[in-house]
């Protein structure tokens, strides 16, 4: 089964644009969750993280939660699900 995605961004963020435009290179379905717009997804990166530094993916399988930051290991991963 493929993970479910959703992506934490602000709209200002460059590295969050960069991800953004990597999703939509590649044809992805991820999700996009504003941490600015919804109080409910700035506390759940939170209290994943214990910091609210964007952009963060979050890789839900039956196995695991992962939240992975950093754009470029976001897009590193984001690749291999095209390859």
């Amino acid at each position: 089964m493929s993970p479910k995605l959703a992506l934490y961004v602000t709209p200002m963020c460059g590295y969050c644009h960069y991800v953004m435009s990597t999703i939509q290179d590649l044809g992805l379905k991820v999700e996009i969750r504003n941490v600015y717009a919804d109080r409910k997804d700035l506390e759940d990166l939170y209290n994943a993280r214990k910091r609210t530094t964007v952009p963060v993916l979050r890789i839900t399988t039956d196995e695991e939660d992962r939240w992975m930051p950093e754009s470029r290991d976001i897009v590193e991963y984001l690749n291999t699900l095209v390859s």
